[in-house]
């Protein structure tokens, strides 16, 4: 499978270009200690795969034990159906939120929110599979996303029957898309919002990608045109792959290391400032899926 190889080279990528570009955000993932990261295993995505890539030790759980794990300092909850509320520990989750915890959610999942965060997303229909344009009109959004050169063409994957949600009470939005907006009726890709001391992230959809579209010329070029646009060096364990799948995979990565660091995203105090500022030149030239 293409998205596989993406994967595998664009660990080897990633490694290569935090070093490089963000040394602070490689030294907290190498200062990482078992326990910090929690992973509630899902029907459907598989974060635990993606952390693997990265090197990063995570403790993977049951949904069921959620209500007692003491949830270290990220929570992923991979996506699964909780639409009963069945499963979702409403005062233990607030808890951990309030006292500094990070709370990462994905597709399905969005149920966990709704539980135990009342008032915050609804849910408001289901895609089709699909794959669509996104924009990234936040800081947040280009950092998660890593990918700072022009001519790319954002776009995210969507799930069959992905679960489309409006934003209520103090969310805001941090990657957006117009063509999902048009198709859906909701651009938000992935929105948060401060809880507390802690901080909840939601993404629509699945971060363990499976496909992407290409769309471009330049979506079909192969890992060579990939290193040079990242200015990285090949190495001989690196399998070839398209730019579009090498993006997707980079990306994807890029915003598992930022959601495992250390450094809050949103509560930081300023979080307006950091969620509306404009994009600037190539800021928009970014892809996530």
């Amino acid at each position: 499978m293409a998205i596989s190889k993406a994967y595998a080279s664009s660990g080897k990528i990633f490694e290569q270009v935090s070093v490089r570009n963000s040394p602070g955000l490689a030294e907290q993932l190498k200062a990482i200690e078992p326990g910090e990261i929690v992973v509630v295993q899902g029907t459907y995505d598989h974060v635990e795969k993606l952390l693997d890539t990265i090197h990063v030790p995570y403790a993977l759980i049951e949904r069921e034990e959620m209500k007692t794990h003491n949830g270290g300092r990220v929570m992923f909850v991979n996506c699964a159906s909780y639409d009963n509320g069945t499963g979702v520990p409403k005062k233990s989750l607030e808890q951990f939120v309030q006292d500094g915890g990070r709370l990462v959610t994905t597709d399905w999942a969005v149920s966990v929110i709704t539980h135990a965060f009342p008032g915050r997303l609804e849910k408001k229909g289901k895609t089709t599979d699909d794959v669509v344009e996104i924009q990234c009109p936040t800081d947040i959004a280009r950092r998660l996303i890593g990918l700072n050169y022009a001519q790319c063409h954002p776009k995210w994957w969507l799930e069959g029957s992905s679960d489309v949600y409006d934003i209520k009470n103090g969310v805001v939005p941090i990657i957006t898309s117009d063509e999902m907006k048009e198709k859906y009726g909701s651009p938000h890709i992935a929105v948060g919002f401060a809880e507390g001391k802690g901080e909840v992230v939601h993404f629509i959809s699945h971060l363990e990608l499976q496909r992407t579209h290409l769309r471009t010329k330049a979506d079909k070029e192969g890992l060579d045109a990939f290193l040079e646009k990242m200015k990285t060096s090949k190495t001989a364990d690196m399998e070839d792959a398209s730019v579009a799948e090498l993006e997707a995979a980079y990306s994807t990565l890029n915003t598992l290391a930022y959601l495992c660091a250390r450094t809050p995203l949103l509560n930081t105090g300023g979080m307006k400032s950091m969620t509306t500022a404009k994009s600037v030149g190539s800021a928009k030239s970014m892809r996530l899926a």
